[in-house]
Protein backbone atom coordinates (compact mmCIF):
# COMPACT_ATOMS: atom_id res chain seq x y z
CA UNK A 1 0.00 0.00 0.00
CA UNK A 2 1.71 3.45 -1.19
CA UNK A 3 1.12 5.80 1.76
CA UNK A 4 -0.03 9.30 0.74
CA UNK A 5 2.44 11.18 0.33
CA UNK A 6 0.92 15.05 0.32
CA UNK A 7 0.12 13.67 4.18
CA UNK A 8 3.90 13.22 4.47
CA UNK A 9 6.09 15.34 2.25
CA UNK A 10 5.94 18.55 3.87
CA UNK A 11 8.88 19.81 2.74
CA UNK A 12 12.69 18.99 2.03
CA UNK A 13 13.73 18.95 5.76
CA UNK A 14 13.82 16.05 7.24
CA UNK A 15 10.96 15.16 9.90
CA UNK A 16 11.45 13.09 12.69
CA UNK A 17 9.55 10.97 15.01
CA UNK A 18 8.66 12.58 18.50
CA UNK A 19 10.74 12.21 20.90
CA UNK A 20 9.30 10.51 23.98
CA UNK A 21 10.79 7.56 25.85
CA UNK A 22 10.50 3.73 25.38
CA UNK A 23 7.96 2.29 26.89
CA UNK A 24 9.85 -0.96 27.66
CA UNK A 25 8.31 -4.70 27.24
CA UNK A 26 8.12 -7.02 29.85
CA UNK A 27 11.01 -9.57 30.66
CA UNK A 28 11.40 -13.08 28.63
CA UNK A 29 12.64 -14.99 26.32
CA UNK A 30 14.20 -12.44 23.60
CA UNK A 31 17.28 -12.47 20.61
CA UNK A 32 19.01 -8.99 20.73
CA UNK A 33 19.65 -7.90 17.20
CA UNK A 34 21.96 -5.14 16.10
CA UNK A 35 20.39 -3.48 13.22
CA UNK A 36 21.05 0.08 10.40
CA UNK A 37 19.54 1.43 7.70
CA UNK A 38 21.48 3.51 5.16
CA UNK A 39 18.42 5.82 3.51
CA UNK A 40 18.33 8.19 1.06
CA UNK A 41 16.60 10.77 3.45
CA UNK A 42 14.82 11.43 6.53
CA UNK A 43 11.60 11.42 5.50
CA UNK A 44 8.77 8.75 5.34
CA UNK A 45 8.30 8.70 2.12
CA UNK A 46 12.73 8.09 1.88
CA UNK A 47 13.42 4.81 0.52
CA UNK A 48 16.19 2.56 1.96
CA UNK A 49 19.48 1.72 0.31
CA UNK A 50 21.02 -0.59 2.47
CA UNK A 51 19.57 -2.58 5.39
CA UNK A 52 22.08 -4.51 8.05
CA UNK A 53 21.65 -6.32 10.80
CA UNK A 54 24.57 -8.25 13.16
CA UNK A 55 24.63 -11.43 15.45
CA UNK A 56 27.99 -12.97 16.63
CA UNK A 57 27.21 -16.24 14.63
CA UNK A 58 25.23 -14.49 11.60
CA UNK A 59 24.97 -11.31 9.80
CA UNK A 60 22.69 -10.00 7.32
CA UNK A 61 23.68 -6.80 4.72
CA UNK A 62 22.14 -6.39 1.46
CA UNK A 63 22.20 -2.76 -0.56
CA UNK A 64 18.59 -1.27 -2.19
CA UNK A 65 18.44 0.14 -5.52
CA UNK A 66 16.10 2.91 -4.67
CA UNK A 67 13.41 4.82 -7.19
CA UNK A 68 15.08 8.17 -6.56
CA UNK A 69 18.23 9.66 -5.88
CA UNK A 70 20.30 10.22 -2.84
CA UNK A 71 20.24 13.52 -1.27
CA UNK A 72 23.47 15.13 -1.04
CA UNK A 73 23.93 15.33 2.72
CA UNK A 74 23.30 11.56 2.51
CA UNK A 75 25.53 10.63 0.44
CA UNK A 76 28.49 12.32 2.03
CA UNK A 77 27.26 10.42 4.93
CA UNK A 78 26.73 6.91 3.43
CA UNK A 79 29.14 7.29 0.45
CA UNK A 80 27.32 6.37 -1.57
CA UNK A 81 25.57 7.95 -5.32
CA UNK A 82 23.27 6.81 -7.53
CA UNK A 83 24.48 6.66 -11.21
CA UNK A 84 22.28 6.69 -14.07
CA UNK A 85 24.25 4.95 -17.15
CA UNK A 86 21.93 5.16 -20.68
CA UNK A 87 18.52 3.23 -19.77
CA UNK A 88 20.12 1.55 -16.40
CA UNK A 89 20.37 3.35 -12.83
CA UNK A 90 23.16 1.90 -10.40
CA UNK A 91 24.84 2.49 -6.95
CA UNK A 92 27.96 3.23 -6.89
CA UNK A 93 30.43 3.14 -4.07
CA UNK A 94 32.58 7.26 -4.46
CA UNK A 95 34.98 5.67 -2.01
CA UNK A 96 36.21 2.97 -4.07
CA UNK A 97 34.41 4.17 -7.45
CA UNK A 98 32.88 0.81 -7.77
CA UNK A 99 29.74 -0.31 -8.48
CA UNK A 100 27.69 -2.91 -5.99
CA UNK A 101 24.81 -5.44 -6.66
CA UNK A 102 21.32 -4.51 -5.44
CA UNK A 103 18.23 -5.92 -5.02
CA UNK A 104 14.74 -4.54 -5.29
CA UNK A 105 12.87 -3.00 -1.68
CA UNK A 106 10.75 -5.99 -2.14
CA UNK A 107 13.05 -8.07 -2.30
CA UNK A 108 15.50 -7.43 -0.22
CA UNK A 109 12.93 -6.83 2.57
CA UNK A 110 11.79 -10.06 1.84
CA UNK A 111 14.87 -11.92 2.37
CA UNK A 112 15.65 -9.86 5.56
CA UNK A 113 12.25 -11.06 7.15
CA UNK A 114 13.40 -14.91 6.21
CA UNK A 115 16.95 -13.84 8.07
CA UNK A 116 14.99 -12.70 11.06
CA UNK A 117 12.80 -15.44 11.29
CA UNK A 118 15.91 -18.17 11.29
CA UNK A 119 17.91 -16.37 13.37
CA UNK A 120 14.77 -16.57 15.97
CA UNK A 121 16.15 -19.83 17.54
CA UNK A 122 14.86 -20.18 20.81
CA UNK A 123 13.61 -16.49 21.42
CA UNK A 124 9.77 -17.76 21.78
CA UNK A 125 9.13 -13.92 22.51
CA UNK A 126 10.70 -12.78 19.46
CA UNK A 127 13.41 -10.33 18.48
CA UNK A 128 14.79 -6.88 19.57
CA UNK A 129 16.01 -4.78 17.22
CA UNK A 130 18.96 -2.63 18.54
CA UNK A 131 19.90 1.23 16.56
CA UNK A 132 21.84 4.19 17.79
CA UNK A 133 20.26 7.32 16.27
CA UNK A 134 20.48 10.63 18.29
CA UNK A 135 16.95 11.60 16.27
CA UNK A 136 14.54 8.72 16.10
CA UNK A 137 13.43 7.97 12.02
CA UNK A 138 14.89 4.43 11.82
CA UNK A 139 12.21 2.32 12.78
CA UNK A 140 9.39 4.61 11.23
CA UNK A 141 11.01 4.24 7.83
CA UNK A 142 11.69 0.54 7.99
CA UNK A 143 7.47 0.09 9.21
CA UNK A 144 6.46 2.29 6.70
CA UNK A 145 8.14 0.53 3.89
CA UNK A 146 7.13 -2.84 5.07
CA UNK A 147 3.63 -1.40 5.04
CA UNK A 148 3.79 -0.38 1.37
CA UNK A 149 4.43 -4.27 0.53
CA UNK A 150 2.11 -5.76 2.85
CA UNK A 151 4.86 -7.38 4.59
CA UNK A 152 4.04 -5.85 8.81
CA UNK A 153 2.37 -8.62 9.94
CA UNK A 154 4.91 -11.06 9.00
CA UNK A 155 7.78 -8.25 10.53
CA UNK A 156 5.33 -8.17 13.77
CA UNK A 157 5.36 -12.00 14.66
CA UNK A 158 9.16 -12.20 14.43
CA UNK A 159 9.90 -8.82 15.97
CA UNK A 160 9.15 -7.59 19.84
CA UNK A 161 10.26 -4.18 19.41
CA UNK A 162 13.26 -1.39 19.06
CA UNK A 163 15.57 -0.27 21.03
CA UNK A 164 18.22 2.72 20.68
CA UNK A 165 21.42 2.31 21.63
CA UNK A 166 21.89 6.55 22.35
CA UNK A 167 19.03 6.39 24.73
CA UNK A 168 21.10 3.18 26.99
CA UNK A 169 24.50 5.06 26.38
CA UNK A 170 22.73 8.80 27.57
CA UNK A 171 21.24 7.07 30.41
CA UNK A 172 24.26 5.11 31.50
CA UNK A 173 26.84 6.93 30.57
CA UNK A 174 25.40 10.69 31.50
CA UNK A 175 27.71 11.00 34.44
CA UNK A 176 31.10 10.41 32.21
CA UNK A 177 30.89 11.72 28.97
CA UNK A 178 28.57 14.28 27.27
CA UNK A 179 28.45 12.56 23.31
CA UNK A 180 26.85 9.66 23.06
CA UNK A 181 27.49 9.36 19.18
CA UNK A 182 27.72 5.95 17.64
CA UNK A 183 31.42 7.02 17.17
CA UNK A 184 31.91 8.87 20.33
CA UNK A 185 30.85 5.72 22.41
CA UNK A 186 33.22 2.58 20.19
CA UNK A 187 35.80 4.87 20.61
CA UNK A 188 35.38 5.19 24.59
CA UNK A 189 33.69 1.69 25.35
CA UNK A 190 35.22 -0.46 22.75
CA UNK A 191 38.40 1.44 21.96
CA UNK A 192 38.07 1.88 17.93
CA UNK A 193 40.02 5.04 16.70
CA UNK A 194 39.17 5.50 12.78
CA UNK A 195 36.59 3.44 12.00
CA UNK A 196 34.44 3.80 9.28
CA UNK A 197 30.67 4.68 9.97
CA UNK A 198 29.75 5.21 5.89
CA UNK A 199 28.15 1.68 5.94
CA UNK A 200 25.32 0.23 7.66
CA UNK A 201 26.73 -2.70 8.07
CA UNK A 202 30.06 -1.26 10.53
CA UNK A 203 26.80 0.73 12.53
CA UNK A 204 24.96 -2.20 13.06
CA UNK A 205 27.93 -4.28 14.61
CA UNK A 206 29.08 -1.76 16.34
CA UNK A 207 25.50 -1.26 17.93
CA UNK A 208 25.29 -4.63 19.40
CA UNK A 209 28.82 -4.71 20.89
CA UNK A 210 28.31 -1.47 23.06
CA UNK A 211 25.07 -2.87 23.93
CA UNK A 212 26.48 -5.98 24.88
CA UNK A 213 29.64 -3.65 26.59
CA UNK A 214 26.87 -1.39 29.04
CA UNK A 215 24.91 -4.52 30.06
CA UNK A 216 27.95 -6.37 30.97
CA UNK A 217 29.12 -2.99 32.83
CA UNK A 218 25.67 -3.69 34.94
CA UNK A 219 26.72 -7.45 36.06
CA UNK A 220 29.69 -6.76 38.44
CA UNK A 221 29.77 -10.53 39.06
CA UNK A 222 30.62 -11.59 35.22
CA UNK A 223 34.11 -11.92 34.16
CA UNK A 224 34.77 -9.67 30.91
CA UNK A 225 34.36 -11.43 28.21
CA UNK A 226 34.92 -10.54 23.88
CA UNK A 227 31.59 -9.49 22.04
CA UNK A 228 31.91 -12.69 20.01
CA UNK A 229 31.26 -14.70 22.95
CA UNK A 230 27.76 -13.61 23.15
CA UNK A 231 24.89 -14.91 21.72
CA UNK A 232 22.14 -12.10 22.24
CA UNK A 233 20.00 -14.67 24.36
CA UNK A 234 22.31 -14.20 27.76
CA UNK A 235 19.09 -13.52 30.43
CA UNK A 236 21.44 -10.10 32.07
CA UNK A 237 21.14 -8.61 28.46
CA UNK A 238 17.85 -9.26 27.95
CA UNK A 239 16.85 -7.77 31.54
CA UNK A 240 19.22 -4.90 31.06
CA UNK A 241 17.74 -4.11 27.53
CA UNK A 242 13.68 -4.83 27.71
CA UNK A 243 13.56 -1.10 29.80
CA UNK A 244 14.84 0.61 27.07
CA UNK A 245 12.47 -1.06 24.09
CA UNK A 246 9.42 0.04 22.63
CA UNK A 247 7.02 -1.84 21.16
CA UNK A 248 5.95 -1.85 17.49
CA UNK A 249 2.32 -0.56 18.97
CA UNK A 250 4.26 2.45 20.32
CA UNK A 251 5.98 2.65 17.05
CA UNK A 252 2.83 2.60 14.85
CA UNK A 253 1.42 5.15 17.50
CA UNK A 254 4.38 7.53 16.74
CA UNK A 255 4.04 7.41 13.40
CA UNK A 256 0.02 7.84 13.25
CA UNK A 257 0.82 10.65 15.47
CA UNK A 258 3.71 12.28 12.96
CA UNK A 259 1.48 11.94 10.04
CA UNK A 260 -1.04 14.20 11.91
CA UNK A 261 1.78 16.69 12.45
CA UNK A 262 2.84 16.78 9.10
CA UNK A 263 -0.52 17.49 8.02
CA UNK A 264 -0.90 20.73 10.38
CA UNK A 265 2.80 21.36 9.26
CA UNK A 266 1.87 21.65 5.74
CA UNK A 267 -0.91 24.12 6.17
CA UNK A 268 1.31 26.86 6.73
CA UNK A 269 3.39 26.34 3.24
CA UNK A 270 2.68 29.72 2.17
CA UNK A 271 3.59 31.49 5.20
CA UNK A 272 6.97 29.99 5.42
CA UNK A 273 7.45 29.23 1.49
CA UNK A 274 10.12 32.64 1.74
CA UNK A 275 12.15 31.34 4.55
CA UNK A 276 12.24 27.87 3.89
CA UNK A 277 14.60 28.71 0.85
CA UNK A 278 17.14 30.65 2.82
CA UNK A 279 20.24 29.11 3.95
CA UNK A 280 20.64 26.12 6.14
CA UNK A 281 20.36 27.54 9.42
CA UNK A 282 17.48 29.87 8.32
CA UNK A 283 15.44 26.75 6.78
CA UNK A 284 16.46 24.70 10.59
CA UNK A 285 14.81 27.91 12.17
CA UNK A 286 12.04 28.13 9.82
CA UNK A 287 10.92 24.39 10.48
CA UNK A 288 11.01 24.77 14.03
CA UNK A 289 8.93 28.03 14.13
CA UNK A 290 6.36 25.74 11.71
CA UNK A 291 6.67 22.82 14.31
CA UNK A 292 5.57 25.20 17.66
CA UNK A 293 2.75 25.54 15.84
CA UNK A 294 2.07 21.99 14.63
CA UNK A 295 2.91 20.61 18.01
CA UNK A 296 0.45 23.13 19.70
CA UNK A 297 -2.42 21.69 17.24
CA UNK A 298 -2.71 25.05 15.54
CA UNK A 299 -3.21 25.46 11.84
CA UNK A 300 -3.48 27.76 9.06
CA UNK A 301 -7.46 28.10 9.27
CA UNK A 302 -7.24 29.14 12.70
CA UNK A 303 -4.92 31.69 12.58
CA UNK A 304 -6.50 33.25 10.16
CA UNK A 305 -9.73 33.29 11.26
CA UNK A 306 -8.09 35.10 14.19
CA UNK A 307 -6.56 38.10 12.12
CA UNK A 308 -10.03 38.35 10.34
CA UNK A 309 -11.75 39.01 13.78
CA UNK A 310 -9.02 40.58 16.18
CA UNK A 311 -6.08 41.86 13.45
CA UNK A 312 -2.66 41.14 15.18
CA UNK A 313 -3.99 41.53 19.06
CA UNK A 314 -6.12 38.00 17.58
CA UNK A 315 -2.22 36.58 16.87
CA UNK A 316 -0.72 37.37 19.54
CA UNK A 317 -3.26 35.78 22.08
CA UNK A 318 -3.32 32.86 20.52
CA UNK A 319 0.18 32.40 20.46
CA UNK A 320 0.77 33.61 24.28
CA UNK A 321 -2.25 31.50 25.57
CA UNK A 322 -1.55 27.64 23.45
CA UNK A 323 2.11 27.71 22.43
CA UNK A 324 3.50 26.95 25.64
CA UNK A 325 6.34 25.12 24.85
CA UNK A 326 8.02 28.39 23.12
CA UNK A 327 10.47 30.78 24.13
CA UNK A 328 9.55 34.77 24.36
CA UNK A 329 11.84 35.55 21.24
CA UNK A 330 10.34 32.83 19.45
CA UNK A 331 6.78 34.22 19.94
CA UNK A 332 7.78 37.13 19.04
CA UNK A 333 9.33 36.34 15.46
CA UNK A 334 6.09 34.02 14.94
CA UNK A 335 3.89 37.45 15.14
CA UNK A 336 5.86 39.15 12.88
CA UNK A 337 6.12 36.64 10.48
CA UNK A 338 2.26 35.92 10.90
CA UNK A 339 1.15 39.29 10.68
CA UNK A 340 3.72 40.59 7.71
CA UNK A 341 1.91 37.71 5.89
CA UNK A 342 -1.65 38.53 7.00
CA UNK A 343 -1.86 41.98 6.53
CA UNK A 344 -1.54 43.04 2.71
CA UNK A 345 -0.05 46.23 3.93
CA UNK A 346 3.01 44.50 4.72
CA UNK A 347 6.11 42.87 3.05
CA UNK A 348 6.55 39.46 4.26
CA UNK A 349 9.74 38.54 6.04
CA UNK A 350 11.80 37.29 3.69
CA UNK A 351 15.56 35.35 4.16
CA UNK A 352 18.53 37.46 4.64
CA UNK A 353 20.57 38.27 1.92
CA UNK A 354 23.91 36.76 2.08
CA UNK A 355 26.12 39.31 1.66
CA UNK A 356 30.50 38.21 2.14
CA UNK A 357 33.00 41.39 3.04
CA UNK A 358 34.91 42.34 0.11
CA UNK A 359 33.38 40.48 -2.32
CA UNK A 360 34.15 43.54 -4.82
CA UNK A 361 37.25 43.97 -3.93
CA UNK A 362 38.20 40.67 -4.26
CA UNK A 363 37.35 40.20 -7.96
CA UNK A 364 40.55 40.04 -9.97
CA UNK A 365 41.01 42.85 -12.96
CA UNK A 366 41.88 41.56 -15.94
CA UNK A 367 45.09 41.69 -16.75
CA UNK A 368 46.50 43.47 -19.36
CA UNK A 369 48.53 42.62 -22.16
CA UNK A 370 52.29 44.26 -21.98
CA UNK A 371 54.51 44.14 -24.89
CA UNK A 372 58.03 43.14 -24.25
CA UNK A 373 61.07 45.06 -24.93
CA UNK A 374 61.22 43.37 -28.42
CA UNK A 375 58.42 44.48 -29.50
CA UNK A 376 58.63 48.01 -28.68
CA UNK A 377 61.91 48.24 -30.03
CA UNK A 378 60.42 47.22 -33.59
CA UNK A 379 57.61 49.19 -33.27
CA UNK A 380 59.86 52.29 -32.80
CA UNK A 381 62.05 50.81 -35.70
CA UNK A 382 59.36 50.29 -38.10
CA UNK A 383 59.30 53.53 -40.95
CA UNK A 384 56.23 55.33 -40.87
CA UNK A 385 53.88 54.22 -43.65
CA UNK A 386 53.14 57.16 -45.87
CA UNK A 387 49.47 56.15 -45.84
CA UNK A 388 49.30 57.45 -42.28
CA UNK A 389 47.76 60.65 -42.04
CA UNK A 390 49.79 63.76 -40.36
CA UNK A 391 46.64 65.60 -39.23
CA UNK A 392 46.14 63.21 -36.49
CA UNK A 393 48.74 64.53 -33.39
CA UNK A 394 48.51 61.00 -32.38
CA UNK A 395 50.28 59.43 -35.28
CA UNK A 396 52.99 62.11 -35.53
CA UNK A 397 56.53 61.51 -34.87
CA UNK A 398 58.90 64.22 -33.30
CA UNK A 399 61.73 64.68 -34.38
CA UNK A 400 63.41 66.36 -30.78
CA UNK A 401 64.84 62.85 -29.55
CA UNK A 402 65.79 62.70 -25.83
CA UNK A 403 69.34 62.68 -26.50
CA UNK A 404 69.38 66.34 -28.50
CA UNK A 405 67.85 67.97 -25.55
CA UNK A 406 70.87 66.92 -23.81
CA UNK A 407 73.10 69.81 -23.70
CA UNK A 408 77.00 69.02 -25.49
CA UNK A 409 79.82 70.91 -22.85
CA UNK A 410 81.67 74.04 -23.93
CA UNK A 411 85.27 73.48 -24.96
CA UNK A 412 87.10 76.24 -23.30
CA UNK A 413 90.57 77.35 -24.82
CA UNK A 414 93.12 78.72 -22.56
CA UNK A 415 94.58 81.67 -24.17
CA UNK A 416 98.88 81.84 -22.98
Amino acid sequence: MVQNEESVSGNDAPVYLPDKPARGVANGKYRMVGWEIDTTGRRLIDEICQIAAYTPKSQFSQYIMPYADINPPYVRKHALRVVNAGRYRMLRDIKNNTFIKTKSEISALTDFLQWLEENRGDATDGIILIYHENRKAAPGMLLEALRRYELLNRFNNVVKGFANGYEISSSKCGNTTKAFTLRMMAKILLGYEGNDFTSAKERAKSTYEIAIHLAQGEKQDLDSKACGDSTGLEPHLIEFICPFTNPIIAEEEEIIELKDLLKIQNTFRPVFRDLLSGTRLERKHASHLRRLLAENNINYDKLKEAYETEAKEGLDKILKSEVANAEEKDLTELLEILDCFFDPEKKPVQPKVRFYPNQNNNRKQPRQRRNSNRQKNKKTSEPMSPNISSDNPTDSVSDASPRSEIKEPEVITLVA
